[in-house]
């Protein structure tokens, strides 16, 4: 049964739990506020009906202007390791939890992202510009669209508000949903301010809520540290697979849940670079594309040293020399998913290495090579489909390639369907972004392309092409 505004009961498990981690906060609603886009998908899995968004109380709920019973209004406590260092106190600067809403299948956490000051804005503003804003709310949907683990948006609005970074921009909100926004850093901030029994309370609600199968097992802490690495492994390889880099993988940034968590400067590859870098900030690459698989180790690491008060350091090594294996098996079938294979051999490792080397050298357009792969057929000694020039290392890779496909049993139809399935026509490359950051008006059509993005969609065929020069290269930063 489809809910009205009216009708949404607000439970606040988490804050109910550990308060400590929560300071209460009144949101600073923007001027003028004017609905950019809803995520209807969304909204339906909610449980909440569309008429909703038409009422005037919608928009000013999700301005955090409206009184409603039951919402707890309040920012987090986190650490952090920011590029490497520490940071014993920073927490939720711009993001104020509404709570969290029930449906017949889960709770959700409600968010609203450039809602003002908190506590823990240091020396910012609170708010959100227009064109992070966007650039999270398409993004989000996208990359669960490519069935990577994400938090999500339902709605983003703007403002009349300026907001100063480079230059003066308009402020925007975004109200974020995921299972739980619970980060690496809510463990740092309890275990190295010495909160022991905090930590285990927290510990405890995650196993008890978000891994019940664990839940008073007598190794339920080495069960629960174990999830979260083969979570962290899976999603940082499905991340590679696409392309996918995200920026800024701080241990605050990081879910404990597994969620691709706050989009800032990420950015999709066009051309497959190790030394790829989408945020100017990271002077040094930290967080590369060929960096991110170690960092998500690392990070891991940083987590273990909260969890000593726990669980057993022998285990916590242990499991943690469990990740490299995890990350590199996934990563390996996702890509030989995406050429089309699926029985593994003896050359399948040195022929994904192979790849690789080959899309390194070429500088082929990462997406549009494996979906033109999609459609390849063994007896086109042209290639037709694909759009490129050939070269001597794209030809001794496509005797490579035949030599692998001699070995499958499906037929060309088939393995046709199943490639489409798995490599997208079109990725969030930056300029589309930056297409719906100065016409809002193509917000809606690259939502719903964004969010479908492996059927063809012929009226938007030019959206999966690299950029044009004239959009090429855009840089995008920390600020938002």
């Amino acid at each position: 049964m489809e809910k009205k505004l009216a009708d949404l009961n607000f439970s606040n498990r988490l804050y109910k739990t550990s308060p400590a981690l929560f300071h209460s906060v009144k949101p600073t609603p923007l001027e003028n506020p004017t609905l950019l886009h809803v995520n209807l998908k969304l909204l339906n899995e909610l449980g909440l009906s569309s008429e909703i968004t038409k009422n005037s109380s919608f928009l000013r709920f999700i301005n955090g202007d409206l009184e409603f019973e039951g919402p707890f209004f309040g920012s987090s406590f986190y650490a952090g390791h920011q590029f490497g260092y520490f940071v014993p106190m920073l927490g939720d600067g711009r993001a104020i939890m509404i709570g969290e809403i029930s449906t017949e299948k889960n709770f959700y956490e409600l968010q609203l992202k450039g809602a003002g000051l908190t506590p823990f804005s240091r020396r910012g503003d609170g708010k959100a510009v227009v064109r992070s804003s966007i650039r999270e709310y398409l993004a989000s949907a996208h990359l669960k669209s490519l069935n990577i683990p994400s938090t999500e948006a339902l709605t983003i609005h703007r403002g009349d508000d300026d907001v100063y970074r480079e230059e003066v921009e308009k402020s925007a909100i975004v109200l974020r949903v995921a299972e739980s926004f619970l980060r690496f850093g809510h463990f740092q901030y309890l275990a190295t301010t010495n909160q022991k029994r905090e930590l285990k309370k927290l510990v405890d609600f995650v196993i008890e809520n978000y891994f019940p199968n664990f839940f008073q097992h007598q190794n339920q802490y080495v069960l629960f540290f174990q999830e979260i690495t083969k979570r962290t492994a899976k999603l940082f390889a499905r991340w590679q697979a696409v392309g996918f880099c995200h920026g800024v993988l701080n241990t605050d940034n990081m879910s404990i849940l597994g969620l691709t968590l706050d989009y800032g400067p990420f950015g999709f590859i066009d051309n497959l670079n190790p030394d790829f870098i989408c945020n100017h900030s990271d002077h040094d690459g930290r967080y590369s594309l060929g960096h991110q698989p170690g960092i998500g180790l690392w990070n891991l690491e940083q987590l273990a040293l909260s969890l000593t008060s726990l669980i057993p350091t022998t285990d916590l090594d242990r499991t943690l020399n469990t990740y490299t294996t995890i990350f590199s098996v996934e990563y390996q079938n996702l890509l030989l998913a995406k050429c089309g294979l699926y029985k593994r051999n003896d050359n399948s490792e040195s022929f994904l290495r192979e790849t690789l080397l080959m899309l390194e050298i070429t500088k082929l357009d990462y997406t549009n090579f494996f979906r033109a792969l999609s459609q390849y057929e063994t007896e086109d000694i042209y290639w037709k489909q694909f759009p490129y020039a050939h070269s001597c290392e794209l030809d001794n890779w496509l005797t490579l390639y035949r030599s692998q496909l001699s070995l499958e049993n499906l037929s060309e139809s088939i393995r046709h369907e199943r490639m489409l399935q798995v490599n997208p026509k079109f990725i969030l490359r930056n300029y589309l972004a930056q297409l719906a950051i100065e016409n809002h008006l193509l917000i809606e059509d690259l939502f719903k392309v964004l969010s479908d993005p492996f059927s063809n969609w012929p009226e938007f065929h030019h959206w999966s092409y690299p950029a044009p020069p004239e959009l090429s290269n855009l840089s995008v930063s920390c600020s938002s």
